[in-house]
Order: C-alpha cells, then structure tokens, then sequence
C-alpha cells in the first residue's frame, strides 16, 4: 500500500500541475454539459466533450506505457494520443454534417449519463495509476505477478491523487447543478467522505475516525430536515437512501480491507467499492442534470441562482 499523502520528490510539482489541469478541463466540462440556463447541451457538445475524455484517458494510457517501459517507442505513443484530438474534433465535424448542432441529448436515459460516469471516474482513476506506479515503481507491482494488478488498481483507487481530485469535481457538481440546498448539503456530505479517503487503508485507525465524524454529520444534516419538515419531498428521501447505500458500501469496502489488510489485496475492496461507488454518484447526478431537477413535482422551493428557460422546440422527448 501507499502512504496517504504523496511522497515528495523531484516529480511531485508535475504531478500537481498535471491534476490541476485535468481537474480543471473537468470543470470546465461540466459547465458545458449542464449550464445554468437549464437547457440540454446538444448532440455535438456532447460528443466534442466526451470525445476529449476519451482523448484524455488516451493519454494516461500512454503515460503508464511510459513508465513501465520508458524510451522512443512510449514517447510516440504520448504525441499520438495528443494527435488523438485530430480525431475528436474530425467526429465532432462529422456529427454537425447530420445536424447534430440542432439535436439535444435526451433528458431521460441511461447511455449518455453512464458514458458520462465512466470516462470522468475513468479519468481520474487512470492518473492515479500513473502517478503511484512513477512514485512506487513498476517492478514492486510485477514482482507480485497478477495479484500485483489488483494491488496496482487498489492503490490508485485509494490514493489522494483519485480521492481529492473526486472531492474537487464533486463539491463542483454538486454546486453547479440546480439542486435545492437541503439536498445539496447532504451531498456535499457524502462528497467530503472523499478527503479522508486517503487515510482508509494505509492508517485504518485515522480512516475510521474521519469516515466516522463525515457520516455523523451528514445523517444528523438528513435526520434534521426529515424531523424539521412534516412531509418532507421524495425526493429528498430517495437523496438520503443513496447517500446511505453509498456509505454502507465504502463501509464494507473499508472492512474487507482491514480483513486482508497483511495480503497483496490489501487496498483493492476498498478501492473498488470507491470507484463504484463514485461512478454511481456521478451517473444518478448526470440524469439528474439532464432530467432537470426543478421540474420534479410536490417539492415547489425555489432554487437559487437557477433561471428557467424553455426547452427548445426541437428538443426530443
């Protein structure tokens, strides 16, 4: 397993640098797929978008080649995935051929939300292995044999560098979308189980006081409103059911690891029951986006900040 905090060395200022600025491209992104204005993005947003998270995972890609096997054979393959956006930008050319300027994206549906989840926890997961296979080295991974591969996806899936960037993008979301504040602090709730994330594994005792004190305060926040509100919206009860289920699963993915915690499989249950559970949060909040979350009847509390604006009418239904 790997410490909690990254190791200081030479390549620590570029690996910082580098998960700015993907966290910062995240951003952006997200302000793209789901403006303020409430309007769905079109097909060729989406595509132009989700084209250069695919570009991006081409890179980490091409990184960790670069640090398993360093010389001119990875270098190409770096400046390839880098000419990948070529491509995007020739698809995205392409879709305005078909008049995909015109259409948007469904708001109800289940590809383009999962797309959408898996290539942004994809992301950040696939720098995680960069960054901790350069910080421990290849060949403590392959001494392991297979088994390595599990420690390898483990230790990236519990590292700050998956973690923190998750928490940056999240608490973004989370304050981006039009979500009513009772159910924003809630999420913001479950987001914060991210910052301490990276002390789960590597310091059990740490972990399980952090990840502790966040679900206290986030159940006394969704028990509050509950007691507070005579009938409070199903919507807001169905936001504290997944928050629930959400923790219970980070919960036994930080039991099972402490169960084999002197074994190569050490970091690996909880580092998949995060990445599951982070792609599920992301998934359920992109249809939410998508769908509109003002619309939903029987909960009228004003949003602030959200401007209403029709749906075109070439939108789908």
């Amino acid at each position: 397993m790997i410490p909690a905090l990254p190791t200081p060395s030479q390549w620590l200022p570029v690996f910082l640098l580098l998960a700015v600025l993907m966290v910062a491209g995240n951003l952006y992104i997200l302000t793209a797929l789901f403006p303020r204005s409430g309007k769905r993005p079109t097909l060729a947003t989406a595509i132009l978008l989700l084209g250069i998270l695919l570009m991006s995972m081409a890179l980490w890609f091409s990184g960790i080649y670069a640090v398993i096997s360093p010389g001119q054979a990875s270098t190409v393959s770096v400046f390839i995935a880098l000419n990948s956006m070529m491509a995007v930008v020739g698809l995205w050319a392409i879709s305005l051929l078909f008049r995909a300027g015109t259409k948007f994206l469904p708001s109800h549906g289940l590809l383009w939300p999962l797309g959408f989840a898996l290539l942004m926890v994809g992301n950040e997961l696939l720098m995680g292995l960069t960054f901790v296979l350069a910080q421990v080295g290849p060949a403590t991974y392959s001494a392991e044999g297979w088994p390595g591969l599990a420690t390898l996806v483990g230790d990236a899936g519990t590292s700050a560098w998956f973690f923190w960037a998750m928490l940056v993008t999240m608490a973004f979301l989370v304050t981006w979308l039009p979500i009513r504040p009772r159910e924003r602090w809630v999420l913001y709730g479950f987001s914060a189980s991210a910052a301490v994330g990276p002390w789960v594994v590597p310091d059990p005792e740490v972990g399980a006081i952090g990840m502790a004190v966040v679900m206290t305060g986030t159940f006394v926040l969704l028990v509050r409103e509950v007691w507070r509100s005579a009938a409070p919206a199903p919507r807001y009860l169905w936001v504290g059911l997944g928050v629930a289920l959400g923790f219970l699963a980070m919960v036994a993915g930080e039991a099972l690891s402490f169960l084999v915690r002197s074994t190569v499989w050490s970091t690996f249950p909880f580092g998949l029951a995060s990445f599951v559970v982070m792609t599920v949060e992301w998934f359920l909040l992109a249809r939410w986006g998508l769908a509109g979350a003002v619309s939903t009847a029987g909960d009228e509390t004003p949003i602030p900040g959200r401007a209403e604006a029709p749906a075109p009418a070439s939108t789908p239904p």
